[in-house]
């Protein structure tokens, strides 16, 4: 009916509008966008993920893009534009079947064999990658950062990236990696060359180190989640002090309370004392203060709730949360904690030589203002989401354009052998594909038309690795040897997320609004 053929337009043209904004950040040479939200607070990235999380978007379809384009950030890290933009083509191809007068349903399905033809190319045409072989590794972190805002620094990152993977798993047996286990800590200052690795604890907070000596060895860190100052009543209520002797009496009890406490925290050995950030009073007054660095402790105060379970996974201490529980087995270790003054004479805490069981490290992100420190911290995240996709899927596919064009070629030839309608079904899936050479050229100031048929004739006479060069602005042989590759595991599911999302937005063809 016509009621449902409108719904159907609606929602393919909704969803189009998404891809179409996202489409021009795509590849090395893609644009950035500003986003200004209703603070005031402007933000620059080229991240599919984050430009389409940070758009207020209306329409329930176009929500659907949204969500692939996250999935695909939590799944692959990278490959989070393209997933949009593919979904968009083959929207744009659903909608030519659908004025041919095919149905819906079978569309679904004829994409259903289409996808699952496409991953067997991708796995014929990926090659395998040893977690040992750091330079493919990092080419395959280069490449995702190329079209990043940092991407002249993408060798730097790609180093840090790695090494920071590699720190945290056993490359013989791992098939994940968990990213809390890297924790990266920003300061404001210097430039993005600065960012370094750094294997321990980073406090970066100018207020978080208050007092003590400058540096210790051989530290024995207290990690401690209770108040070091004066008890305070559990409700609002004053103490009227009528005379002198009254006052003195409860400036007494404090130091003695404090002296007690202070004499607990000496007695267990412990000689760097972590102190987690507390709501309700100051987590250390000056006068314990006074008393811890005369006993040469060192203080850090201020510590988030959320990094209680890194810090105590790296120095292998265990958080303390009253004063009578800690002993000296509670604490954790570490050969050396000191002040270092960086670059810019900005200083911070560094605490290194920790235990080597603790498969924990910190990256310290520098930058000379917060939008560069924002969008470095999101290229270290995807960089580290490359590394983790190819210890997840160990193969390698070349980039530019090649594995889409090979596949577009190979379904092509493919659909031949079918009967029916789905040979018409594959065959619009496979040309849907080219959209992603023809965004990449078109991005690059190239023509797109040349481009595209000029790789379809090099890809039908056998060259399965020909792609874009982006930076040298034309056709590459291998590009492999120019060491544009990018995870098999990208691809795979940029193809599996995209179909999957085109496939629901098909089969719905009406919207109901609920009066809840």
């Amino acid at each position: 009916s016509d009621k449902k053929r409108d719904i159907r337009t609606t929602n393919i043209s909704a969803a189009r509008a998404v891809a179409d904004v996202i489409r021009t950040s795509l590849g090395p040479r893609g644009m950035d966008k500003m986003i200004q939200d209703s603070k005031g607070e402007v933000l620059i990235t080229n991240d599919g993920a984050t430009i389409l999380k940070q758009m207020s978007v209306m329409h329930p379809t176009a929500k659907m893009l949204v969500e692939i384009s996250k999935a695909q950030d939590i799944e692959a890290g990278d490959g989070t534009t393209s997933v949009v933009v593919i979904a968009g083509a083959l929207l744009e191809a659903c909608e030519t079947l659908l004025e041919k007068g095919i149905h819906p349903t079978t569309i679904s399905e004829g994409f259903e064999l289409a996808l699952s033809k496409s991953l067997e190319i991708l796995k014929s045409i990926s090659r395998p990658v040893e977690l040992s072989d750091r330079e493919s590794l990092m080419q395959c972190v280069a490449t995702a950062l190329s079209s990043k805002v940092v991407s002249s620094n993408s060798a730097h990152f790609s180093k840090i990236a790695v090494d920071a993977v590699l720190r945290i798993i056993d490359p013989k047996t791992a098939t994940n990696v968990d990213l809390n286990d890297v924790r990266i800590v920003k300061k404001l200052g210097g430039t993005i060359d600065d960012t370094e690795l750094v294997e321990g604890l980073v406090f970066a907070s100018n207020k978080a180190f208050s007092g003590g000596p400058q540096k210790v060895q051989n530290a024995k860190i207290a990690l401690i989640q209770f108040s070091i100052s004066a008890p305070k009543t559990d409700i609002q209520n004053n103490i009227v002090v009528k005379d002198y002797t009254q006052m003195d009496r409860i400036l007494k009890e404090e130091r003695k309370y404090i002296a007690e406490i202070v004499k607990k925290i000496t007695a267990s050995g412990a000689n760097v004392l972590l102190i987690q950030k507390s709501i309700l009073r100051e987590g250390i007054n000056e006068l314990a203060q006074h008393f811890l660095s005369k006993k040469g402790v060192m203080i850090v105060k201020d510590i988030e709730r959320e990094d209680i379970e890194f810090i105590s996974k790296t120095v292998n201490a265990i958080p303390i949360a009253h004063i009578d529980q800690l002993t000296p087995e509670k604490l954790g270790t570490a050969e050396l904690a000191q002040e270092v003054f960086l670059s810019d004479e900005s200083k911070v805490l560094k605490i290194t030589g920790v235990p080597k069981t603790a498969n924990t490290v910190t990256i310290l992100c520098r930058g000379s203002n917060q939008l560069v420190i924002d969008e470095a911290d999101r290229s270290l995240h995807d960089a580290l989401c490359v590394v983790r996709s190819l210890v997840k899927n160990r193969g390698l596919v070349p980039g530019g354009g090649a594995p889409e064009i090979e596949i577009c070629q190979r379904l092509a030839e493919w659909a031949d052998t079918l009967t029916g309608v789905n040979q018409m079904i594959v065959r619009a899936y496979a040309e849907a594909l080219e959209v992603i050479p023809y965004t990449l050229s078109e991005n690059a100031g190239l023509n797109p038309v040349n481009i595209v048929t000029e790789l379809r004739n090099r890809h039908a006479k056998g060259g399965k690795e020909v792609g874009i060069n982006v930076k040298r602005g034309n056709i590459s042989e291998s590009m492999f040897n120019d060491n544009v590759i990018q995870p098999a595991l990208v691809t795979q599911s940029a193809l599996s997320l995209s179909t999957e999302c085109v496939r629901m937005i098909m089969k719905i063809d009406d919207i109901v609004l609920s009066m809840r």
